[in-house]
């Protein structure tokens, strides 16, 4: 995929991508349950036992909703991030993802899956990102313009967030 300045760190490409870069780890790590610290499941009860905190199952008329909301906790993928993706479209959403993942998983080549190949593979990417998966499938063609869009519009939202902190980029 295609992101201009993605390399250059005080840029607004290079912000965007990070900010991009960590929020699919955020939803990609919690999905596969990776890690021990971190935010997936058992890296969430690994801390919670190691902080020697321990969520209050304790009998009472409210246990079973007390318990039901521990573990919702658990499963919330928020990675407090998400509101900078707002204006994008379910589609754009899932066809940025899915490139932006897919340009992480290079063959032996170092070249990136084809928008066909990635079109072939969407339902798995919706289900690796806890997205819904597309009803019928996509063009390359409609792919790359959801992606385009989904990219533009994502771009503007983290321009209009900076400028409204006064941060300033390096153009």
């Amino acid at each position: 995929m295609r992101w201009m300045n993605r390399n250059k760190p005080q840029s607004l490409g290079g912000i965007s991508w990070a900010v991009l870069d960590r929020h699919l780890s955020y939803l990609v790590s919690s999905a596969l349950d990776a890690g021990w610290h971190g935010q997936s499941n058992a890296g969430t009860i690994c801390d919670m036992l190691e902080s020697g905190v321990m969520p209050d199952f304790q009998g009472g008329g409210n246990s079973n909703a007390k318990m039901i909301r521990e573990v919702e906790k658990l499963t919330t993928s928020d990675s407090k991030l998400g509101y900078l993706f707002s204006d994008l479209t379910d589609m754009q959403r899932l066809c940025l993802f899915a490139a932006a993942l897919a340009d992480g998983r290079k063959n032996e080549w170092g070249e990136a899956p084809s928008n066909a190949a990635i079109c072939a593979m969407l339902p798995g990417y919706a289900a690796e990102l806890r997205l819904k998966a597309p009803h019928k499938t996509l063009r390359p063609e409609n792919f790359a313009n959801h992606v385009a869009a989904g990219r533009s519009a994502f771009i503007k939202r983290v321009e209009q967030e900076l400028a409204g902190r006064g941060i300033k980029l390096y153009e």
